[in-house]
């Protein structure tokens, strides 16, 4: 059953990012205009992404409570509201997005199976959603209302709420988290929890900095969508066979020529945004790993700190700028010498 909640949770995962962007730039968009659209999407990752932490600690205490079940209804109610209310909408979205998220990251982390890459299979499928819901949603958004493009992302709210449900109860979040191998064990648990928080503060600052001169189209936006995706699926994997500070450092230090020099070429870019993705599981891992008894906590703190990175380029413009893309990927890379072991991972998970 734990194949299958990896399963559930993916899809799921795909489909509520998905949904979320549908709404955002579909009729939310096409209402809302200017200032208040601008306010409206920081709002979104306000909640999203800042309330995630403190849902998590409270299903780390509340295991069997059905989260990223109840995100799903939340994000179905959304979606049905959305062309009537779209300000509402888009924050019963932003929360649907959060209590999702935190119930499929627990999954990742108990039921690892001794592995990062479930975690990136899982956190990976939310690129894809973004990118296919922000080009569905602009082009709804320029359509009159029409009821009938309601119903399949209804029934996709739905199934995945009825699925995340059974999930929940085939596979039920019940284990610690027992990761061993990932984080730095001669240093203070805080100082490396700080680093790796860092790291990921710093990596999501200058992922907003990649210049990307190729992308000059929505449909291009499905290139570095793609990218991002293969880069966190796969970073998992890299650091099981290699080794978790092996991986973050090689694959950090190798996106940066590439995503400088390469601002003009699609592929070499591509190229670039697929390895400087690869160390998000293991951020994640050196957090669960510290916190083995709080794995909602640990998922919660690394999507806060990748919200408090993304901050700058709220009020000001910041991609295409290398001065600052370049010392941020230094800087990430380092703080995962200094906060992960090099040693293969071995994650385990034991009953409480």
């Amino acid at each position: 059953m734990k194949t299958f909640s990896l399963l559930a949770y993916t899809f799921s995962h795909f489909a509520v990012d998905y949904l979320c962007f549908w709404i955002l730039f579909g009729y939310f968009s096409a209402e809302i205009s200017g200032t208040e659209r601008a306010f409206g999407f920081i709002l979104y990752n306000l909640i999203a992404f800042g309330l995630q932490m403190i849902i998590g600690a409270y299903c780390d205490e509340h295991r069997r409570f059905p989260s990223s079940a109840l995100g799903c209804v939340l994000v179905l109610a959304a979606v049905l509201l959305s062309p009537f209310a779209p300000r509402v909408s888009l924050c019963i979205t932003a929360l649907g997005n959060a209590f999702f998220h935190v119930g499929g990251g627990i999954d990742s982390l108990v039921h690892s199976g001794g592995k990062l890459s479930r975690s990136g299979i899982f956190v990976s499928a939310g690129a894809l959603g973004v990118v296919l819901g922000t080009l569905h949603g602009t082009k709804i958004g320029m359509n009159d209302f029409n009821p009938v493009l309601l119903i399949a992302p209804a029934l996709l709210a739905v199934f995945c709420a009825v699925i995340c449900f059974f999930a929940n109860k085939k596979a039920p979040l019940l284990e610690d988290c027992d990761i061993s191998g990932i984080a730095d064990k001669k240093t203070g648990i805080w100082i490396v929890l700080g680093l790796a928080l860092l790291s990921v503060v710093i990596r999501s600052f200058g992922g907003t900095a990649i210049p990307m001169e190729w992308k000059t189209t929505m449909k291009l936006g499905l290139v570095s969508g793609f990218a991002a995706f293969f880069g966190k699926f796969i970073g998992g994997f890299a650091a099981d066979f290699f080794g978790a500070r092996r991986t973050g450092i090689i694959t950090l230090l190798a996106s940066l020529p590439l995503l400088v020099f390469g601002s003009g070429n699609m592929i070499v870019s591509a190229a670039g945004i697929v390895l400087f993705n690869m160390t998000m599981p293991i951020t994640l891992g050196i957090c669960a790993e510290r916190l083995p008894k709080n794995p909602g906590i640990a998922f919660g703190l690394t999507t806060a700190a990748l919200l408090l990175g993304a901050v700058p380029s709220f009020f000001a413009v910041v991609s295409g700028k290398i001065f600052l893309l370049v010392p941020a990927v230094l800087v990430s890379a380092a703080c995962i010498y200094f906060s992960a072991e090099n040693k293969k991972s071995v994650l385990e998970a034991h009953k409480k």
